[in-house]
């Protein structure tokens, strides 16, 4: 298990660092090959399509756990009815939302609203067609990409996605520097997600020999019924956050300046450095619950729960004294002096992680197993309720009050998730639970000695 753990952890590392990598670079090389008013067209345009990724509304995750708890139990031919179901149910919700889009975009003249002038009006039709073919393509091959977690290897999908990112990105440099612009660029994304997609399909079916049944038929919206309220409970985080990153935003542009807006950009960005962390800490460890509450193997669950709520407890707060200590140069760095650590705010922020660390680790419990429904309502409410708070505290205290704001909403949010974690874990108690995170070290030594 620990082995598998790791795993994830390398890969999702392997992952962030990539990403970061791609922004990195890939920002100065399209400014200097198209311009700055053709690179923010082409991004304008890019944006559009990605709504489509909202348009499974959940679903890849909540198939995800069906997935391996079927895998686990040895019930192949369920597991490839409901890959099969979940590739036909994506292609479904993506051709619906596709042509919802699709026409929206049609009666709307988007080249004009977005202000799209270098672009020609057919060439940015066929850049938004091809990028939402592109979209879906991604959705697919997250789902693709679940069958080897199912199958206990927790980490092969997301390397197999990470380097498809990367691909994509040598190709975009390759056709950027030679002189091609966003039509061929579309196309390049199109071309290598697809060559993926059809490599990981067809590499799964011959190493699992249960993927070789799956068949992909007419929208199957009965079979996937029992699944749509945990698939919007994951939307519902996803909207969460949506709400939280981009209402705070508005919030702050309406209320104060540009400045002040770019200067939260700034802090939040830093900060959320740790709730980076504890997303790849959580990743890992998820499999590893789902396989120990559906054995019914609660010891061994209460035990993963501790450790990993301790894991994250430890290492937010760790990373919080260092940022407290070192923002003010990283910023100076990266901004070039232009944004410093406005306090109280930044210490509010990094105070906000947290309690965030600990109810998001707490709450894999309910997300590992499909019980996540009330979780994700409560923080879908606590976003609304830092959102209407942030209207009053703004005005009056400034970005601390935003800041504020999303401390008390993360601490808020606390109760619940600890409350349905401990009811799926009918052995553990909060009074064991708490000294576990705070002061129970001795596994440490259990476990360099099993190393050695």
């Amino acid at each position: 298990m620990l082995h598998r753990v790791l795993q994830s952890l390398r890969a999702s590392a392997f992952s962030q660092a990539s990403q970061i990598l791609i922004q990195f670079v890939s920002v100065p090389i399209l400014i200097h090959a198209w311009g700055l008013v053709y690179y923010g067209e082409w991004l304008l345009l890019f944006t559009i399509p990605s709504y489509l990724g909202l348009s499974d509304a959940g679903l890849t995750s909540a198939i995800s756990n069906e997935l391996l708890i079927q895998v686990s139990k040895k019930e192949y031919p369920k597991a490839a009815r409901l890959l099969g179901n979940g590739m036909t149910s994506i292609i479904g919700f993506g051709v619906l939302a596709s042509a919802f889009l699709a026409a929206a975009l049609e009666f709307s003249d988007f080249t004009i609203w977005l202000k799209i002038n270098r672009i020609q009006v057919l060439e940015a039709r066929f850049i938004v067609l091809i990028l939402m073919i592109y979209v879906m393509l991604i959705l697919q091959q997250e789902l693709m990409s679940t069958v080897p977690r199912a199958e206990g290897d927790n980490a092969t999908g997301r390397i197999w996605t990470t380097i498809t990112r990367l691909l994509e990105f040598a190709l975009v440099v390759i056709l950027v520097t030679v002189g091609y612009k966003a039509l061929a660029v579309a196309l390049g994304y199109l071309v290598v997600r697809g060559l993926s997609w059809g490599a990981m399909f067809f590499y799964y079916r011959h190493r699992y020999s249960w993927v070789s049944q799956v068949k992909v038929g007419w929208f199957p919206l009965a079979e996937i019924r029992h699944l749509l309220s945990p698939s919007l409970a994951f939307l519902g985080f996803a909207l969460a956050n949506s709400m939280i990153l981009q209402g705070s935003t508005l919030l702050i542009g309406f209320f104060m300046t540009p400045v002040h807006v770019v200067i939260y950009t700034a802090l939040r960005t830093l900060s959320n450095f740790i709730r980076q962390m504890m997303n790849l800490l959580t990743s890992a460890i998820w499999p590893e619950l789902t396989r120990a509450l559906i054995a019914n193997d609660l010891p061994r669950a209460v035990i993963l729960h501790r450790r990993v709520c301790q894991i994250a407890f430890w290492t937010s707060l760790g990373l919080l004294f260092i940022l407290e200590t070192t923002g003010g140069p990283i910023l100076s760095v990266w901004t070039k002096g232009t944004v410093q650590p406005v306090q109280p705010v930044f210490t509010l922020l990094l105070l906000a992680t947290l309690p965030y660390s600990l109810w998001l680790t707490s709450a894999t419990i309910a997300i590992s197993v499909n019980r996540h429904q009330t979780i994700a309502l409560n923080f879908v409410l606590s976003s609304l309720c830092t959102l209407v708070a942030a209207t009053w505290l703004i005005p009056r205290y400034g970005l601390s009050g935003l800041a504020i704001g999303l401390l008390i909403g993360d601490c808020f949010m606390l109760f619940p998730v600890f409350r349905d974690s401990l009811r799926i874990l009918l052995e553990e108690r909060i009074e064991k639970l708490v000294p576990a995170i705070v002061t129970d070290f001795g596994w440490l030594n259990k476990l360099q000695k099993q190393q050695r």
